[in-house]
């Protein structure tokens, strides 16, 4: 068992540069420092002059940032400002897009998963101790490639057996302040596993697993520094560790589908989709903030629609005179309707209490109509009628978006087409103009109950058609 260790740093290495070869360097220093490497010596270099002697440089001069970076610029420009942290520009934005698999946050903060794997802030992208004012450091594309060339090396020119991590500084989840992790190992491996060992009192462990290069990165950290005291090159010895050929960093990488911290987007948007329900119950008497609603349609609005035509225009109907006036008038339309249907009284005053209580109570009420002026024109009927169904698929896909938002929200809606078949009467009682043709209805407010059974839904094998 490991009773002390010391970290030593080395004081001599110099700026580095593109083509520097790290092994002589790092031999160099220890002969000038008079230090000799031991067997078990464990040697930590700070993954920037590893970048450097890559050649992992970019200028952001140099830089044509794509839309998608202009986007994320410009939503986080107001996160930043409010938190009162600098601004990454759009250049830098690009590069941070070129260098990860996926963006998993984009706040005042840019969260993503490296081309390497690693889940950090920028890509891993450094400014600091990269000389010139724009110019940015990258990561390794194989720490540890180069971890095992370093390490393969020394041992070849010292006769030892040594380990070799390269590390760096991330930010961690919940916690202020980063610390040094491990990018890449030679000889060590990421891991120490502890299950089936005894604790002080005898008990066999289960879980404990150590990440024990992180561990030795961290305490390296204290020495390696941030500043212009840094030490790039640290080395540990007398922590006792079993030597592993093949070490790599991907086994203390965890997975997607079993990181608490990292969302996994697929499985919450099935479950959000799978989950959300047509709310036909009595709401609370919470106030909808107006720009939760305005968010939510804002959302909505980025539905597709053909020719990018956006023919859907949302009317937000609050309590009072105008919104009961509107609902009287088109029970009095469905009342004459039931009728002709042979309904009796009974069936009719049923089903009209059934939607009334919805429209009038709920907190919000929203219509969503066809602006029919966002349409093309044509010179026969035949086509105008497949333009109309286009816009009425527009329609049905921002209501769609918008139904989702309000489930985001924590809102809980319902979709009524009532207003097809009332489209005067709403246009007489909100003075609509004739190009605006109502559509439908949402109810919208924060639900009693949480949860709703599921409806059946059908088979997949009764809904894909086999031609």
């Amino acid at each position: 068992m490991t009773k002390k260790i010391k970290l030593f740093g080395l004081t001599s290495i110099p700026h580095i540069k593109k083509g520097d070869d790290i092994v002589q360097i790092i031999c160099d220093s220890c002969q000038k420092e008079d230090f000799t490497l031991q067997n078990g010596d464990i040697i930590l270099i700070a993954q920037t002059i590893i970048t450097k002697s890559l050649g992992r440089i970019k200028d952001l001069k140099e830089i044509t940032p794509s839309p998608e970076a202009y986007e994320i610029y410009n939503k986080i420009k107001p996160l930043a400002k409010a938190e009162n942290i600098p601004l990454k520009s759009p250049e830098l934005i690009q590069v941070i897009l070129e260098e990860s698999k996926k963006i998993l946050k984009a706040e005042h903060v840019i969260i993503t998963e490296t081309n390497q794997g690693f889940i950090c802030a920028n890509a891993g992208i450094d400014k600091s101790n990269i000389e010139g004012e724009t110019k940015i450091g990258l990561l390794p594309k194989n720490c540890d490639l180069e971890a095992q060339k370093i390490c393969k090396r020394i041992q070849d020119i010292t006769g030892k057996k040594i380990a070799v991590i390269i590390t760096d500084s991330f930010g961690r989840p919940f916690r202020i302040g980063s610390v040094g992790v491990a990018l890449g190992t030679a000889g060590i491996s990421p891991l120490k596993d502890q299950r089936g060992k005894k604790d002080l009192y005898g008990k066999t462990l289960q879980s404990t697993i150590i990440g024990q290069v992180d561990n030795l990165a961290s305490s390296a950290q204290l020495l390696m520094g941030e500043t212009n005291e840094g030490l790039p090159i640290i080395i540990i010895r007398g922590y006792e560790f079993e030597y592993e050929k093949y070490a790599n960093i991907s086994s203390i990488i965890r997975k997607a589908e079993t990181d608490l911290f990292q969302e996994n987007y697929e499985q919450s948007f099935v479950k959000l989709l799978k989950s959300r329900r047509s709310y036909k119950l009595k709401y609370s008497k919470r106030k909808v903030d107006k720009k939760i609603i305005e968010k939510c349609i804002e959302i909505a609005n980025w539905a597709p629609s053909a020719h990018n035509a956006q023919p859907w225009r949302y009317i937000i109907l609050e309590r009072g005179i105008l919104r009961k006036k509107l609902i009287d008038k088109m029970n009095e339309k469905y009342k004459s309707d039931l009728k002709k249907d042979g309904k009796n009284k009974s069936q009719i005053k049923k089903r009209i209490q059934k939607t009334r209580i919805q429209f009038l109570d709920c907190p919000v009420l929203i219509l969503l109509c066809l602006d029919k002026h966002d349409l093309d024109k044509y010179p026969d009927k035949e086509r105008n009628k497949k333009e109309h169904i286009l816009g009425v698929q527009g329609i049905s896909a921002s209501a769609t978006y918008l139904l989702i938002s309000f489930e985001i929200m924590g809102l809980s809606a319902c979709w009524y087409c009532a207003p097809l078949f009332v489209k005067n009467i709403v246009r007489e009682v909100l003075n609509l103009p004739k190009n605006i043709e109502p559509l439908a209805f949402f109810t919208v407010g924060y639900g009693k109950k949480t949860k709703i059974k599921a409806p059946i839904r059908k088979r997949l094998k009764d809904i894909i058609l086999e031609i």
